[in-house]
C-alpha cells in the first residue's frame, strides 16, 4: 500500500467516504463497514455515478474501485481534475496499482484487495476528520 504523506492533501473534511466500486458485494461491505465505523457513506456504481454524486455531496475521501464498466476509474480521476475539487481519492483496486502523479493530482495512493479494515479505517481517520455524531 502507497499513500501520499504530503500534508496539502490531508483535507481534514466533514464529509461522507464516497466509494465508488461496480461490485455491489464491495459497496454493501464498505456500507456496513464504515457506518459500523461512525462514517457516513454514499455509494457509487462507477464512475459516471460517482461524478453525479458529486454534484450533491462533497465527500472528505473518495474510495475508487479502478476496473469499472460505463466510466473507469482512470476517466473518473481525468474528470474529477477538470472539476477543480479537493478531494483525495484513494484508488481500491485488485487489478492495478497507481501512483500519485501530475495526471491524478487527487489520488494519494493505492490499497491493494483484498486489504485488512484497520488499514483502510487508519487511512479515513487521516484524511476525514468529522465522524457522525453517536
Amino acid at each position: 500500500m502507497m499513500v501520499d504523506s504530503n500534508e496539502s492533501t490531508r483535507a481534514g473534511f466533514h464529509g461522507p467516504v464516497l466509494v465508488v466500486d461496480d461490485s455491489p458485494d464491495f459497496r454493501n461491505a464498505m456500507l456496513d463497514v464504515l457506518t459500523d465505523a461512525g462514517r457516513q457513506v454514499v455509494l457509487a456504481e462507477n464512475g459516471e455515478d460517482a461524478l453525479l454524486k458529486l454534484s450533491k455531496t462533497r465527500p472528505c475521501l473518495i474510495l475508487l474501485d479502478l476496473k469499472m464498466p460505463v466510466m473507469d476509474g482512470f476517466e473518473f480521476l481525468d474528470e474529477l481534475a477538470k472539476l477543480h475539487l479537493d478531494i483525495p481519492v484513494l484508488a481500491v483496486s485488485e487489478h492495478a496499482s497507481l501512483a500519485p502523479s501530475e495526471r491524478y493530482p487527487h489520488l494519494i495512493g493505492t490499497l491493494g484487495k483484498p486489504f485488512h479494515i484497520r488499514e483502510l479505517l487508519s487511512i479515513i481517520d487521516e484524511y476525514c476528520s468529522g465522524r457522525q455524531p453517536e
